[in-house]
């Protein structure tokens, strides 16, 4: 077995390609109208092409058969045939026999083919056309009707508890949008606060900044100093590298206090177990 049978797989020869028994179709080709293939109107075609592409040559099975498979013209008398002569003439007529019946066979089982195609084309496209319009009994029960319609409300109008749960949830929405804009005018207004040292407010910061401006100094911070702020605010919630508005809520409140106590707690319980594991 060589190196490449891997691919055939794992066999040491190949099978030929499989032929097709009937080289011209045997019945009409029907081919479906293309409008984008062949010449405009008005257009004239070139020397020596067809406007319109010609059907293929259609040969059926019985003129295949009298083309290949000819009787003979003279029947000889096989009583006064030595038997070599009546061996070569039965298998002859065996071979002709054969040779139509396969003709016969391929053609019936192309013509099954072709069925079970159609069938199956038209049992897809009707499932299709069931699928979308397909209704349950649930489904019709359900489905509004133009005399329900003109019964009563097009929309059912809310009950007692669904209009006060509609109400909860508006109140809910309106303090939540009311927090997050006090929330961010705060972080705003804090903001600009940090920013007011970088304010000049009299004549002698005034003359200094005009110095360090001359001198090259500029009270600008560099990139790399811009982005590690920026990275600053965005992990720990800070702005401009100073207590964020959280924080100093936290500090407010005293949480920034009852945190520290219990990471106070912590290490001490951790330093007293590092203790006893060391046997101090």
């Amino acid at each position: 077995m060589g190196k490449g049978a891997a691919k055939f797989g794992f066999k040491s020869g190949t099978l030929p390609a499989v032929r097709d028994i009937f080289k011209k179709p045997i019945k009409p080709v029907i081919r479906p109208a293309n409008p984008n293939v062949g010449y405009s109107e008005g257009i004239k075609e070139p020397k020596g092409v067809q406007r319109q592409q010609p059907s293929p040559e259609i040969k059926t099975v019985q003129q295949l058969i009298k083309d290949s498979a000819k009787q003979p013209k003279v029947i000889p008398n096989l009583a006064k045939l030595n038997e070599h002569q009546r061996e070569k003439i039965s298998k002859a007529t065996l071979r002709r026999e054969y040779f139509q019946n396969s003709l016969k066979n391929e053609e019936s089982r192309l013509e099954k083919l072709a069925q079970k195609k159609a069938q199956a084309l038209e049992s897809s496209s009707k499932k299709e056309h069931d699928d979308l319009f397909r209704t349950t009994e649930s489904t019709e029960l359900a489905l509004p009707t133009i005399d329900k319609y003109l019964q009563g409300p097009i929309m059912r109008q809310r009950t007692a508890q669904e209009q006060d749960l509609l109400q909860a949830k508006r109140a809910a929405n309106r303090m939540n949008h009311e927090l997050i804009g006090q929330t961010n005018k705060a972080s705003k207004l804090l903001a600009l606060y940090y920013s007011t040292k970088e304010f000049i407010l009299t004549e002698e910061e005034l003359e200094q900044r005009i110095n360090d401006a001359f001198a090259g100094k500029s009270p600008h911070h560099s990139v790399k100093e811009t982005n590690a702020t920026l990275i600053t605010d965005a992990l720990f919630n800070t702005v401009n590298a100073h207590p964020g508005l959280q924080q100093i809520e936290d500090g407010i409140n005293g949480r920034d206090l009852l945190f520290k106590e219990q990471l106070k707690k912590l290490a001490e319980v951790e330093r007293i177990e590092k203790e006893k594991a060391l046997g101090i």
